[in-house]
């Protein structure tokens, strides 16, 4: 994590036009627990000889209330509408378990961790915000994607730190459009002294493509 020189009192944000986001989706019905009965469930995480998915039950009317996606797999003659399951084998149990926690509360919890202290955990915690913004991109949800873009930018002034560890991880797993990538390159641009673009660490935390986009000068806005 590098440090930024200081908390700013403002949003980090340009609120400047950068595309339209996320298609807008026709929902399902709003839940109202009718079919509490009807659960869909969810194999996440690779399946091999010695390792085996976590399995996890969801409503099914929370499930295709949220995601267009998930709503045209539960409700198709595919595999996923025969046998009422989802595998994503490509989703830690952190992620997922953080999208099932939005998917009922519409909240996120995240912790104020000590960055001296709590490296470890404050690694984890990024990578899997980064991780669940990638989920809810392919599921089509745009408002978990704009909260996720919210606990991020919170937890960065609350430790002034940008999480630079997640770089990679973001530009490998996103398009050159996306939001996140604008995201953390407004929040670099912002935050961060020229201290922060130490040529030694240029190779180990910034994609050439992150720099290319901070000369470029893109920002961000909400979905």
């Amino acid at each position: 994590m590098a440090k930024h020189p200081n908390t700013p009192s403002k949003t980090a944000l340009p609120q400047d036009d950068l595309g339209e986001g996320p298609r807008k989706r026709n929902k399902a019905n709003t839940p109202d627990f009718s079919q509490a009965d009807t659960l869909v469930t969810f194999l996440i995480g690779p399946e091999n000889e010695d390792v085996k998915p976590k399995t996890f039950i969801v409503h099914k009317e929370i499930v295709c209330y949220h995601s267009p996606v998930l709503n045209a797999a539960f409700n198709s003659g595919f595999v996923e509408g025969q046998t009422q399951t989802y595998k994503l084998d490509d989703v830690s149990e952190g992620v997922f378990k953080l999208l099932v926690q939005w998917l009922y509360s519409q909240k996120l919890t995240v912790q104020d961790l000590d960055q001296k202290k709590d490296f470890t955990a404050i690694y984890w915690q990024d990578r899997n915000l980064a991780a669940l913004y990638v989920l809810a991109d392919r599921l089509a949800m745009p408002s978990l994607q704009n909260l996720v873009l919210e606990k991020i930018e919170h937890l960065s002034d609350k430790s002034s730190t940008i999480p630079t560890h997640s770089f990679y991880y973001v530009y490998n797993n996103t398009s050159k459009d996306s939001p996140l990538r604008k995201f953390f390159v407004a929040m670099s641009g912002k935050y961060a002294n020229e201290a922060f673009y130490d040529p030694v660490d240029d190779v180990q935390y910034y994609p050439h493509q992150f720099l290319l986009d901070l000369n470029g000068g893109t920002g961000y806005k909400q979905l």
